[in-house]
């Protein structure tokens, strides 16, 4: 059988337009965040998810909801899909960053993965809970076609996982806000079909 995993990136919040990290942060999507999901609903239900899912954050919840109006579905809430913490950078802009932590700054320049960052996810940890988030994703058992908003570096890291790419970095996927970005499994054999795709916040895929 062939599983189709739909991922989108949250809308825009205004933490994202002022290039801050936000982790954990439960920032909510701004007034260009709630037009993207809007935009975002409408082509997911081009592919007729049979289950939705979301992080535990309102900025992913929000950024779902149209969508799952449309499609008459409950979206399926859990921290497992929350986005990655960055400890005490949470909040902050580079700039700040390069004032406040001078030395941490010029090691996440090199590697943001292998970066100690106070306070931050431990990275065995975050790989667990990106596994049972896989594992949900990947149920033989659940509709062939699901769902997941959910956040830049947690999808980064998913992508990377999904195909079998060093999670040791780097890792190479930049999700746009509200961006969509396929996922096949057929047989164990796993592909890429189409990634970060936006034609849908332009209006250009409009009949």
């Amino acid at each position: 059988m062939n599983l189709r995993i739909l991922l989108a990136r949250h809308g825009q919040t205004a933490a994202n337009a002022e290039k801050r990290f936000q982790g954990r942060l439960d920032c909510p999507l701004n007034e260009e965040g709630h037009r993207q999901a809007a935009r975002l609903a409408h082509l997911l239900v081009r592919w007729q998810p049979g289950r939705l899912y979301t992080s535990d954050l309102s900025r992913s919840i929000a950024t779902a909801r149209p969508a799952a109006q449309l499609l008459g579905v409950e979206p399926v809430a859990s921290p497992v899909f929350g986005e990655y913490s960055w400890g005490v950078l949470e909040g902050l802009t580079w700039p700040e960053i390069k004032k406040d932590y001078p030395v941490l700054f010029s090691k996440l320049g090199h590697n943001h993965i292998r970066a100690e960052i106070p306070e931050q996810e431990p990275l065995h940890e975050f790989r667990l809970r990106l596994k049972q988030g896989l594992a949900l994703l990947l149920d033989k058992g659940g509709p062939s076609v699901v769902a997941l908003v959910g956040h830049g570096r947690y999808l980064n890291a998913l992508v990377v996982d999904f195909l079998g790419l060093d999670f040791n970095g780097p890792w190479p996927f930049s999700f746009a806000s509200a961006a969509v970005t396929v996922l096949e499994d057929s047989g164990g054999r796993r592909r890429l079909l189409t990634f970060n795709e936006e034609c849908h916040l332009t209006g250009e895929n409009d009949a």
